[in-house]
């Protein structure tokens, strides 16, 4: 089968060969078809003509590449911290991506189902290009109090190419003494908390400081996750991945941070005294994580 029928040829494979064989139509990608929307959210601009993608570029794309990701796991994670940026990573061809915990037995998330890791965080041998922690509330504090957890963090910390987080995930990072020195984000409702790990809190969707990454809120680890695979893949695989997913939040109205347009104060003020023991909590969990690590 030459270059162009594998291109415009009938699809057959998984989700990932999918991708590659999408990434490779960017001017229709005819495979996935038109979706139209009877009452669109927003005028959308017609599409300038594109001229057809170079071999060149094509392979380019196609090529498989090697990084290697490792998502930790642990009781009473958050779904969405995990399951987002899971899906966006699995999307580049060649990526190893995998689900870690202390065991291979299935881990309960934070709404009652549980995920089955792929292996144990002795199994993790070789270098990470990633090690990645996702948030949660109660859960996060008893990982903090986790010597397999933490101990696994500390030592991808030394050697993982990249560290990342999302939503409150970031405070075990900084109980595991990954964050000190550095600029990182969390959940709105707990970001002063990385103060306590000498962190300097920002808000902002995500934060890159040197060789951490760290987002905001749940949602947020669509976006920091599109963000690696741009630093990675370049802009182009990264605007594919985004376009196959059909990442294009329109929400039905602007309430997603306390700063927002349609964010009520009454609300915001609600749901900070509902946490209010919350931003504590992690405090005094990241130092006596700290404490315990200081004295081994």
């Amino acid at each position: 089968m030459d270059k162009n029928d594998q291109r415009t040829g009938s699809f057959r494979g998984t989700r990932r060969d999918a991708l590659a064989a999408g990434l490779g139509l960017v001017a229709g990608l005819p495979m996935l078809g038109a979706i139209a929307r009877a009452e669109p959210a927003r005028e959308r601009p017609s599409a300038a003509p594109s001229e057809p993608m170079s071999d060149d570029v094509h392979e380019a794309i196609m090529r498989p590449g090697k990084e290697r990701i490792a998502i930790v796991l642990y009781p009473q994670f958050t779904a969405l911290d995990v399951i987002g940026p899971h899906h966006v990573f699995v999307n580049m061809v060649g990526a190893k991506v995998l689900l870690v915990a202390k065991t291979r037995e299935a881990v309960a998330c934070d709404t009652g189902y549980a995920i089955t890791p792929n292996a144990t965080f002795e199994e993790i041998k070789d270098k990470q290009t990633l090690v990645m922690v996702p948030g949660g509330t109660s859960g996060t504090i008893e990982a903090m109090q986790d010597a397999a957890t933490v101990s696994f963090l500390q030592r991808q910390g030394a050697e993982a190419e990249w560290i990342g987080s999302v939503c409150t995930g970031s405070l075990l990072l900084a109980a595991a003494g990954l964050l000190k020195g550095y600029k990182a984000t969390s959940h709105w409702l707990a970001r002063s908390a990385l103060r306590a790990g000498g962190a300097e809190p920002v808000a902002a969707r995500y934060v890159e400081d040197r060789n951490r990454v760290t987002g905001a809120g749940v949602t947020a680890g669509i976006d920091f996750a599109l963000r690696l695979v741009q630093k990675w893949r370049g802009t182009m695989y990264a605007k594919g991945v985004q376009l196959f997913m059909e990442y294009d939040p329109q929400p039905p109205f602007n309430s997603g941070s306390p700063t927002s347009a349609d964010a009520d104060p009454a609300m915001v003020g609600m749901l900070e005294a509902m946490h209010e023991s919350f931003g504590p909590k992690c405090e005094k969990a990241i130092y006596a994580a700290l404490r315990s690590s200081q004295s081994k």
